[in-house]
């Protein structure tokens, strides 16, 4: 333990309670690297943080918003998002601390992963390249799935659809790589997802490693055995093997099935 050159990040809410969280938590425990869980909004919270240093997660609470001004309390609710609270929503602001915590620090790899939804059986930084960025495949296109086809339109419009409907919907719930092209990818990602209408990290994820950072991504889908999104196989666009779930480094949305 404590390779110090990967580091394993996510961000969590402080109306999380612990068994929220425990699976990210104990599951990651073998994995060798550095774990940093980014709590936001803890005002309240007086369970998360003694549990978390129990198990030798680092806690960092973000208090500020990409203008260095003091946030009191950051949105969450997607759902009553407009333009102007897209600037400190959780889900883009998350992305612009870990850009900051990786412009002030040096590693090796980086895996970036929802926590609320996900678990690991084994180590994944033996899955992620030391020069690429690691994607991976929900294995359905956004021209077949309707929450992901929605948001592609609203917030890229045309453009949009031109480079992404015949694409394959990759997580933006699950991904890593290199250090630095981790650090370049989070920062585009936030200034990509603010300022629209419908969040819009998994839209802005997509575009990037479509377009820009093409080159640069190991595009993975369920064959490579890296990461399986569950919500859209519990809705029957996917075919799989439930039986195989342990095959997976990372499963993701496992409170869907």
């Amino acid at each position: 333990m404590g390779n110090m050159s990967n580091l394993l990040i996510g961000a969590i809410s402080g109306n999380y309670k612990v068994t929220d969280i425990n699976r990210w938590v104990e599951s990651s425990n073998g994995i060798d690297s550095k774990r940093i869980l980014l709590l936001y909004n803890n005002h309240f919270n007086v369970d998360i943080i003694p549990y978390l240093n129990k198990h030798g997660v680092e806690v960092i609470v973000p208090e500020h918003n990409m203008y260095g001004e003091t946030i009191e309390e950051f949105p969450t609710n997607t759902g009553t998002m407009d333009i102007q609270s897209s600037y400190e929503l959780v889900h883009n602001m998350r992305f612009f601390h870990i850009w900051q915590i990786l412009n002030e620090t040096e590693y090796d790899k980086v895996l970036i992963t929802d926590v609320r939804d996900v678990y690991f059986n084994r180590d994944p930084f033996k899955d992620i390249p030391h020069n690429m960025i690691i994607a991976s495949s929900e294995v359905v296109k956004y021209e077949n799935e309707e929450w992901n086809k929605r948001h592609l339109f609203v917030n890229l419009g045309g453009i949009g659809v031109d480079a992404l409907m015949d694409k394959e919907v990759y997580n933006v719930g699950v991904f890593g790589g290199a250090a630095h092209y981790v650090k370049n990818i989070c920062r585009d990602i936030y200034l990509m997802s603010v300022g629209k209408r419908l969040v819009a990290d998994q839209t802005s994820f997509n575009y990037l490693i479509q377009t820009s950072y093409k080159d640069d991504v190991m595009f993975t889908d369920l064959n490579d055995n890296f990461a399986v999104h569950l919500d859209v196989i519990s809705k029957g666009f996917v075919p799989f093997n439930i039986d195989n779930i342990n095959n997976y480094s990372i499963v993701h949305q496992y409170d869907r099935l």
